[in-house]
């Protein structure tokens, strides 16, 4: 199974893992299929997201998509986070593996759920 760059530079170097003590909002999602799980932590400033943190278990492309998640989502505006699809992830993420889509899914939403249990 061939990995691109992104991908790999995230599972050995994963960005921003563990929980958020002071977040603002987080979701955690799992795949009952395959049994990967994420769990988004976000904190909010005035007009953007400050930072993200995440905690993943499960396949490279879970564990990659999670890491690269919340470094895409500091500076952004809750609007842009919440029009980030799954294809423009994959496209991010410069393309998943043949039957690795779930990770991306699986991103996007823990991202929706964190975003939808935000009450500034």
């Amino acid at each position: 199974m061939q990995y691109s760059k992104v991908i790999l530079e995230h599972l050995e170097n994963p960005r921003n893992v563990g929980e958020m003590i002071d977040a603002d909002s987080f979701a955690e999602v799992v795949n009952n299929a395959c049994g990967d799980k994420i769990k988004l932590f976000i904190k909010f400033g005035d007009k953007q997201i400050i930072s993200a943190t995440m905690k993943a278990y499960g396949c490279v492309p879970t564990i990659s998509a999670a890491s690269f998640l919340t470094e895409w989502l500091k500076g952004k505006t809750i609007k842009e986070a919440v029009n980030l699809e799954v294809d423009e992830l994959i496209s991010l993420l410069e393309g998943l593996p043949r039957g690795k889509r779930h990770a991306a899914d699986l991103a996007i939403e823990a991202l929706q759920r964190t975003l939808l249990s935000y009450k500034p």
